[in-house]
This record gives C-alpha cells, structure tokens and sequence, in this order.
C-alpha cells in the first residue's frame, strides 16, 4: 500500500513539473517577431511626431516662419521637411498631429477643459514669439520687453516675461506628449487590463489581419519608440551623451550621466524588454512590474530635469539663466503627466508652482530663494536633493 500511494505521488508530481513555465527573459535586444517569423515591433507614428517636434523647436528658434506657418506644424502636422526614419516616408503624410496629442491620454486624470487650456496656453506661445518676439528681434530684451539678449556665446530671444518659447514648448512636449503618451495610456495599469483578453485571443491590432501583433504588444512598442524611436539601431539604443536624440532620451542619459542616478537608463530599457517579453508570454504580473519601473522612473528624470533647470537658472538674469528658466517652465508643465509614488501628479500639486514664474514680469521676476523652495520640493516628491541634481550634463 505505501508502494502505491508512493508511486502515485510520484506520477502527480510529474504532471506538475510538466504545467510549470519556464521563466520570461528578456532577449538581448528589443526585437520580437509575430506568428509570422517577422518583426513586429511597429512605432512609425512615434517616430513622426519626434521628428516634428524637433523641426518645430527649431523652427520656434528663428524668425523664418510665419505665424500660419508654425500653426500649421503644431496643429495639422504639415509643413515640415523630415521623413520617419524606418520607412523614409514624409511626416507630413503620417497623419500624426502634434496639438491633437497634447493631454490626450486616454488614462490620464486630466480632463476635457483642462486639456483645452493647455493647448490654447501652447497657441498662445506660438502667437506671441510670431508677433511679439519677431517685432522685437533686433531690441535688447529686459524685464517686461521682449527681445535679444547675448551672454558669452549664448543668445537668446525671449518674450516681455523672459520666456524662450521654443525651450517653453519643447519641455512641455516631453510631459504632455511623450511621457502623458508612455505613462497614461500604453504601459498604465489599465491598458494591460483592458487589452489582455484580446490578445489573449491572438486578435490582430484594430481587427486588421495583415497586422501580425496585438493592440498590448503594439502599445508597447509605441511606448518604447517614444523614448528610443529615432535612435540608430532602435533596437540597441546608445547610452552616451554623445548621441542623444532630443526630448526624452536625451535627458534621461543626461540623468544616467551622473553617478547619483546611474542605472537608470539600463532600468528603463531593460524593462522595456522584459515587459515585452513578457507580454508575448501571457505573463501580465511581470508585464505590469515592468511597467511600473517604466512610469517611475521617466517620472524620475522629468523631476530631476525640472529642478535642474530652475537651479541652474538662479543669479543674475542674463541670456544663459533666463534658457534655463525656460526649459525649467516647460519641464514644470511636464510635471502634471507624470507620477509620484505610483500616482498621477494633480493639477492642484503643480498649479501654484506654475503661477509662481508666469506672476509679475515672469521668469525676470522670479527670485533664487523661489527657485531653491520648489527644487527643494521636487527633490521631495522625486527623492532626491538640490546637491544631487544642481551640477547634471544637461
């Protein structure tokens, strides 16, 4: 009898052994390939809106497009030069739109009237450095009048407020494009929950079988290629302060650069990976730790960023201070996208902040102790402390 019941212990352990599935690991490089034997790793549309995003800061650097011009780049996505680098196509035949991203996450806490406000803030940027700016490109600038200013090498155009809009409007793309995009909508908790069952099934994105992945496996990408999209090899992505390729990625090597943070990069990349691999896996658990990681750590760098910036903006209100300050107060718009502590920022956490450099004759106005109060604030929130970030490879 005990012959029996061991040899049926044995058996049952056996079939167990066999339900067991072998652990997901994370392939060298971001390259996953479909039923087919295929890539399907796609972020085209990703892609198009960086390479529009940095043709309109540069257009917002000069005085060579009209204001019709710089509307249409921002609010139709027509206009520009560039083509998406994977398929050489031109961006302005993407479809993609700028405005119509901005605050548009499907998962985010901001909502309809707020989202408005945003974009019609952002029009007004593009208004004013095509009228204000432009009258006065030639006038020194100072305190309540817009203008030139030189400091060394640097030369700035600012408005009556001290505001470079082409910093203004480029940081606030990395918060309420790029990261409200990665955040509130393709690696959020409740797009995994919302997109498991159908791919589940196997069910081709949008119900259309020439697509050989699934709107979880797609949104991945598309969440990746926000970050990584316009690197040289995608899939291998750089880590050097000699390639950085605007908004996002730049500024998170700029943060892995320094010793304090280090890490950083690899973390963000590496679950990348193993989110994805994940995914394909039908292991939601370990797709959602990964994601987690994902959110808290570009929240991370758009924390240190910012308060990077308005350190580096104190003393004396000159060509160089009034740059930082600038991208200091992109970087704060940004802050409403992001998370702390595994919670979205709210308005009402970061709408005091904004008000406090856009009062009086703005980012002329603002004062060191002001600007040393919400650094220190932000090393709070994010963990960090002024020493750590005051001296970042920006």
């Amino acid at each position: 009898m005990l012959a029996i019941s061991a040899l049926v212990f044995t058996s049952c352990s056996d079939d167990n052994d066999n339900d067991v599935k072998p652990p997901v690991e994370a392939p060298a490089t971001y390259a996953f390939t479909g039923k087919d034997g295929k890539s399907n790793v796609s972020f085209t549309g990703q892609e198009a809106r960086l390479v529009m995003a940095s043709e309109l800061k540069s257009a917002l650097g000069t005085n060579t497009k009209t204001e019709a011009q710089l509307i249409e780049m921002f609010k139709d996505g027509k206009g520009f030069a560039g083509t998406v680098p994977s398929n050489n196509k031109s961006v302005n035949e993407s479809g993609k739109k700028l405005r119509g991203t901005v605050a548009s996450a499907t998962n985010s806490n901001v909502d309809a009237v707020e989202t408005d406000e945003l974009r019609l803030k952002m029009d007004g940027w593009i208004k004013d450095h095509a009228t204000e700016v432009y009258a006065n490109w030639n006038t020194d600038a100072a305190a309540g009048t817009a203008g030139k200013l030189t400091t060394g090498s640097r030369t700035v155009y600012v408005s009556a407020k001290g505001v470079e809009y082409n910093q203004a409007v480029a940081k606030t793309l990395i918060g309420s494009v790029i990261a409200d995009q990665m955040i509130n909508k393709y690696v959020s908790q409740k797009f995994i929950d919302d997109n498991k069952a159908d791919h589940e099934a196997g069910k081709p994105y949008k119900g259309d079988d020439t697509k050989n992945y699934t709107a979880l496996q797609h949104g991945w990408d598309e969440a990746y290629g926000y970050l990584f999209g316009l690197e040289e090899d995608p899939a291998k992505p750089v880590n050097s302060l000699d390639d950085r390729k605007g908004f996002l990625n730049s500024y998170i090597k700029s943060v892995d650069n320094d010793s304090k943070f280090k890490g950083i990069f690899d973390d963000v990349y590496n679950a990348f990976k193993l989110g994805r691999a994940a995914v394909d896996a039908n292991d939601y658990e370990l797709a959602s730790k990964q994601a987690e990681t994902i959110r808290a750590s570009v929240s991370k760098v758009i924390g240190v960023m910012a308060a990077h910036y308005l350190l580096k903006g104190k003393g004396a209100k000159d060509a160089n201070s009034l740059h930082a300050l600038s991208e200091a107060y992109g970087f704060l718009q940004s802050l409403r996208f992001v998370e702390i502590n595994g919670q979205q920022v709210e308005k009402n956490q970061i709408a005091g902040t904004i008000a406090m450099l856009e009062a009086d004759n703005g980012l002329w106005s603002i004062t060191d102790d002001q600007l040393d109060q919400i650094a220190s604030r932000l090393g709070t929130y994010f963990g960090f402390t002024t020493e750590d970030v005051v001296s970042l490879n920006d």
